[in-house]
């Protein structure tokens, strides 16, 4: 790894300070509020949002172990979340990895295995599990393999596409790749983009609105600085094939990666990560145009929690936040409509 990388991970595992002087809330979404806790801490987890069940998946805990086990818990109608379960546990532990639904099927996407540190290896398999009528989950299997290891990904779906975008696999990676949900739940081959994002990405967070896809923030490989404030933009054509990436003109309040982010209303929203010095608990949030574009960035409310690797899970009108780290693995969760 190069030397900012350990520089990351040294401040994922030591530094906890609160983020310090936030700008005045200028738009809130409702408070963030507390709902039920799932059993296993872990960070750099995965989770989705599926029918009725909120699902979390992967990641490690504060021993560096993988986490294998998966919950899953009921969303009221309120947006609260039931009891959390333990179902199928993956058949491969990993972190840094993506999570997504279609057809009745859950699927895990890459991440890394193996030995923390230095010999830590990014993995391109894709495995499933069938989704039950109660929520639970049948046994994981491996299904497919991306066209490139990629540890910290991300994936957003649209139609019957499902886009795995950068990551890490020695490089920090521009490459975009595609398969698309077949009538039986399945994922066809993987498939290169022809375009890739303007930067390489790693542990950078994305959204989908429309049919643009919108990445954010990031580590930067630099000894300058640490994290991107940028966003790019690419729009989807009707066949599923992506148009050029273009950097968006207006940029993030606050620098940051390992963050997590998601669209509604016509708002791209940024909340938590890691700026270099300090987890942060600030929301910002900004509106998107008739033509896919990013306006200026406000805060939009803080968390409870000053959080990094967590991850984001949006069903219906009603956000969660869940896991990831503060001076230790997180097993809490924070909800907003």
């Amino acid at each position: 790894m190069g030397v900012a990388l350990v520089a990351v991970l040294a401040f994922l595992l030591f530094s906890s300070k609160p983020q310090q002087g936030v700008a005045p809330v200028s738009v809130r979404l409702s408070d963030w509020r507390l709902t039920s806790s799932f059993q296993y801490p872990r960070r750099a987890l995965a989770a989705v949002a599926v029918n009725d069940y909120l699902y979390v998946l992967g990641g490690i805990n504060d021993n560096d172990e993988y986490v294998k086990a998966v919950e899953y818990a009921r969303i009221n109608p309120d947006g609260t979340l039931g009891a959390w379960r333990t179902t199928s546990a993956l058949a491969e532990g990993r972190f840094y990895l993506a999570a997504v639904g279609a057809n009745n099927y859950l699927y895990a996407l890459g991440g890394a295995t193996g030995p923390r540190g230095d010999d830590n290896q990014p993995i391109a398999s894709v495995e499933r599990a069938r989704i039950n009528a109660d929520g639970s989950l049948g046994a994981w299997q491996l299904h497919n393999y991306l066209t490139t290891p990629r540890r910290g990904l991300k994936t957003v779906k649209y139609n019957n596409q499902v886009y795995a975008i950068g990551g890490y696999n020695g490089m920090f990676l521009k490459s975009v790749e595609r398969a698309t949900v077949q009538p039986d739940g399945s994922l066809g081959e993987w498939q290169l983009e022809k375009e890739a994002s303007a930067i390489d990405r790693y542990i950078h967070s994305a959204a989908i609105f429309d049919n643009h896809i919108y990445v954010l923030g990031g580590h930067v490989r630099s000894a300058q600085k640490i994290s991107y404030g940028d966003v790019e933009m690419a729009s989807i054509q009707a066949d599923g094939t992506l148009l050029p990436w273009r950097i968006e003109t207006s940029t993030l309040q606050i620098p940051r990666f390992i963050a997590a982010a998601f669209t509604m209303n016509n708002q791209v929203y940024m909340l938590g990560g890691h700026d270099g010095q300090y987890r942060l608990d600030s929301v910002e949030r900004a509106r998107i145009d008739a033509q896919g574009h990013v306006g200026d960035w406000s805060f939009a409310g803080k968390l409870n929690t000053a959080r990094s690797a967590a991850a984001v899970a949006v069903q219906g009108k009603t956000v969660y936040v869940l896991g990831g780290m503060d001076e230790r693995a997180l097993n809490s969760v924070e909800m907003a409509n």
